[in-house]
């Protein structure tokens, strides 16, 4: 039993502290998600994928824990203080940026906060609180670990990151730290040239990556070509991270859908994440190095001419159910040839899209109704379908959508 005479938060005051950490969380959520597209360092993008999806089901759980605790609207009463760091951190300008006050600021903090929360609250009284926490100490601890990693590999391409993070790290202390109990310090001067860079209009790669020519892009035949098809068809999956790119700047876009919407949305993204990494372990399992596949970066960047509404009913109810039996066919196809690494791959990615099509039949009407839109989801639908047909750079997604007609 917990000692009768250390002091313990009130119950009111445990809400309090899990509101503060379930909007950090989103917050970590939503500048990773509108800045996957402009990180250029593919370990980077891999990680933040996680990691979204990570910060997503923390909020999502805190949330829950929240309503259990009579607290039905986790974001009234948020400090502007908290506010205008959750904006700030929208505002770095680089890798190393947003690394550092993301996950070496927010996460840190975060994470001694759930550190110490079992000494905080009443722990005999308050076990879903601790067991969902010390949940979320193990899941901050390996995010933390990463970026402390990661950082000292690519601090030196970053001239004066150190200012944006001390910064961010100010506007924590003047707010009294995570809990906003710790003693409050003055606010920061903020730094000078730090102008919102989000949305990303063109999604980053490394310089020296090459950039697919669609006009180099020819399928090989599947069967009389098995081994040439299959490559071929992996290394478009490894360039599904242009899709996860596109859902991270929808999610960003779209701040005023419901939570349960933000909710999926990461798990899509970080699915797509998925995609491109069973893309990779194939690509590199048959040979070729990640850096040696040309990048479809124009996906991205013809999509974002659009608005965040038209994305997301195009992604949702026309490429993703476009694609449904040419990933039934390829499943077939490799089970007859006994590829089961690529039947199982593929298996998997099927099971994932069957969902991404039911949230989009789910969400793509109240966007619609959320952004004004004087269109039925069958309208859109046609609408995005016929402007795909000529404006995308693969070719694949013109079969598919011509094949499904």
């Amino acid at each position: 039993m917990s000692s009768e005479n250390q002091y313990r938060i009130t119950i009111d005051e445990n809400v309090e502290y899990l509101k503060r950490y379930a909007f950090l969380e989103r917050a970590c959520m939503r500048t990773l998600a509108g800045w996957l597209p402009g990180i250029p360092e593919w370990e980077a993008k891999n990680e933040f994928g996680l990691h979204i999806w990570e910060s997503a089901d923390a909020a999502d759980e805190l949330r829950a824990r929240l309503r259990e605790l009579r607290c039905h609207q986790p974001e009234r009463g948020i400090s502007s203080v908290l506010e205008t760091l959750a904006a700030e951190l929208d505002n770095g300008q680089n890798t190393a940026e947003i690394i550092s006050t993301v996950y070496l600021v927010v996460k840190k903090g975060l994470l001694e906060a759930y550190r110490q929360h079992p000494e905080t609250t009443w722990a005999d009284f308050d076990r879903p609180t601790v067991k969902m926490i010390e949940r979320l100490v193990l899941i901050t601890e390996k995010q933390v670990a990463w970026a402390e990693k990661f950082l000292s590999t690519i601090e030196a391409n970053y001239s004066g990151w150190q200012a944006w993070r001390d910064y961010v790290a100010g506007l924590m202390a003047a707010d009294g730290g995570v809990n906003g109990h710790d003693t409050k310090a003055d606010l920061p001067i903020r730094p000078e040239n730090h102008d919102l860079l989000l949305p990303w209009s063109k999604c980053q790669r490394m310089p020296d990556w090459p950039i697919f020519d669609p006009n180099q892009d020819f399928e090989p035949d599947r069967k009389s070509e098995p081994e040439a098809h299959r490559l071929w068809r992996f290394k478009h999956y490894l360039n599904e991270m242009t899709a996860a790119e596109t859902l991270g700047s929808i999610l960003w876009m779209t701040p005023e859908m419901p939570w349960e919407y933000q909710h999926n949305v990461s798990r899509h993204l970080w699915d797509e994440i998925r995609h491109s990494q069973l893309g990779q372990v194939r690509v590199q399992q048959l040979g070729l190095n990640i850096s040696d596949v040309p990048q479809v970066v124009q996906i991205y960047d013809v999509m974002m001419t659009l608005p965040a509404v038209d994305q997301y009913a195009l992604l949702t109810t026309v490429i993703e159910p476009n694609g449904m039996p040419e990933k039934s066919t390829n499943r077939e196809h490799w089970e007859e040839i006994g590829d089961e690494i690529s039947a199982a791959a593929v298996s998997y990615d099927w099971s994932d899209e069957n969902f991404h099509v039911r949230w989009g039949k789910k969400w793509t009407p109240v966007l619609l109704e959320t952004y004004k839109y004087d269109e039925s989801p069958a309208q859109i639908a046609a609408r995005t379908e016929a402007w795909l047909l000529e404006n995308t750079p693969v070719k694949m997604q013109q079969k598919m959508a011509l094949d499904a007609h």
